[in-house]
């Protein structure tokens, strides 16, 4: 049996049931080490539709609660539903959108961690006595000699999800584990084969908050909060028209499918203009890429890098990360101008910027909408 994380003085523990496997495994191994687990589920977003049975179904397909409370059931554990949607369409949903309007390209799931899930699920088990809570995320907890929390890297290099995590506060991480980041996909699934989960046959979620009804999640927040498009056209590096489009928010940086446009050549994204609707494409081998980045709203897990300072720079999930020098530092902080060592594909305004020493995350912010040096 993997390694499962426990904390000094806990037995009762919130575990997030998404209705996933992986939620459903952190469940079944806490419970073997004697936990009293509570499974919570949050909801998020709803269509509004109803079953003929009266049941609520999520935008994306079937309430994932009811799969959560199967689990639960067969657990023999407590399963809450605590409703969000309202603090997920302010704290998330809206400022995603307004990345969107703006050209840039949000990154949901960082700001949902940080700002709904684990803060939520916190304060629902403070309620019933348990101080802490556990995911199903890929990612370590470790403590330093001083007793502070440090995010480590999962160990399933295919899984590793500290890149979302990142802007969850240190302190919050404090109250918080992670059972599964000592492990790999496959033996995840087979305890869920071996111990005869309902739900351990599924497929593989992939941001099923995030999808839309239709799909594509600019569109469907377009549609939800009357947003304004902004179309415009794509244009190649010479500045010749090439084709039109509907709006900005159906882009993004490095994007070579869905351009709606033939030009003899393989196009990708290179920048987007929200304030003329321009898309600039191209077909050469390093347009999109880049040489430097500015990231904004910084947070540290570590003491703040200082210029010269070097780290290991990731700019999307399941990117390679590459060495970087830090170039400046402001605002306390805060902001941060990194150099990369080698051009890094699809640097885009709204994702984020990790820095790791090692596996370790030393810290992580949002790329601005400038130093978007193409090469």
């Amino acid at each position: 049996m993997a390694h499962v994380q426990q904390a000094q003085g806990v037995s009762r523990i919130v575990v997030g049931l998404s209705g996933g496997i992986d939620s459903s495994v952190t469940a079944l191994l806490l419970k073997e080490r004697g936990y009293e687990v509570i499974g919570v589920t949050l909801r998020l977003q709803a269509c509004g539709d109803h079953t003929a049975g009266g049941q609520q179904k999520v935008c994306c397909g079937p309430d994932p609660a009811d799969m959560a409370g199967a689990v639960a059931a067969q657990l023999g554990i407590r399963h809450d539903v605590i409703d969000c949607r309202e603090r997920f369409e302010r704290d998330v949903l809206v400022p995603c959108w307004a990345d969107f309007e703006s050209g840039a390209t949000p990154n949901p799931c960082v700001r949902c961690n940080a700002g709904v899930r684990f803060d939520a699920m916190l304060a629902f088990g403070r309620k019933l006595g348990a101080g802490q809570v556990a995911t199903g995320h890929y990612a370590r907890l470790e403590l330093d000699g001083q007793n502070r929390p440090l995010l480590v890297r999962g160990v399933d290099p295919d899984k590793d999800q500290t890149y979302f995590l990142y802007a969850v506060a240190p302190e919050t991480l404090r109250h918080v584990c992670f059972p599964l980041g000592g492990m790999t996909k496959p033996e995840v699934r087979a305890i869920a084969q071996a111990h005869g989960l309902v739900n351990a046959g599924a497929a593989e979620s992939q941001d099923v908050c995030f999808a839309g009804p239709e799909g594509h999640f600019a569109e469907f927040l377009r549609q939800q909060f009357n947003g304004r498009a902004t179309p415009g056209v794509f244009v190649d590096e010479a500045g010749r028209v090439l084709g039109w489009h509907s709006g900005i928010h159906q882009f993004t940086v490095g994007q070579r499918r869905g351009l709606g446009f033939a030009a003899g050549e393989r196009m990708k994204v290179v920048s987007v203009d929200p304030a003329t609707g321009t898309i600039i494409v191209s077909g050469r081998p390093g347009a999109a890429f880049s040489a430097m980045c500015r990231a904004e709203e910084f947070c540290w897990h570590r003491e703040p890098l200082k210029p010269g300072d070097r780290a290991m720079a990731q700019v999307r999930y399941r990117q390679k990360a590459v060495g970087a020098a830090v170039e400046t530092v402001g605002e306390g902080g805060r902001t941060l101008r990194v150099l990369f060592d080698e051009p890094v594909f699809g640097v885009t305004p709204g994702q984020s910027l990790v820095l790791y020493d090692g596996d370790l995350v030393l810290g992580g912010g949002r790329i601005a909408r400038i130093e978007k040096d193409g090469l």
